[in-house]
């Protein structure tokens, strides 16, 4: 892939985070129907995990700042969409 301007590494490692996601999601359903093989899967939980730590730090420190000097309204839609999405689902 020919990396031209920086948004270009955003959506690669956005493309990689929804495979990542993809992958684990059908080894954990692999693996509530018996299927063997889900320790490979955790291993990689653990250092996806750790991904999504680091790139939420990088984004608060290097990306959330210059949205909220260009365009406020963006960070402030942003940050709604966020807070719904990890609001707990009602039963």
């Amino acid at each position: 892939m020919n990396m031209a301007e920086p948004v270009d590494a955003i959506r690669a490692f956005h493309h990689a985070f929804r495979n990542d996601l993809e992958h684990i999601d059908t080894a954990t359903y692999n693996s509530a129907k018996g299927k063997e093989g889900l320790t490979g899967t955790i291993e990689r939980y653990r250092f996806f995990n750790e991904m999504l730590v680091w790139h939420a730090k990088g984004e608060e420190v290097g990306v959330f700042p210059i949205v909220e000097t260009v365009a406020p309204w963006l960070l402030k839609r942003m940050c709604s969409i966020t807070m719904a999405s990890t609001r707990p689902m009602k039963n």
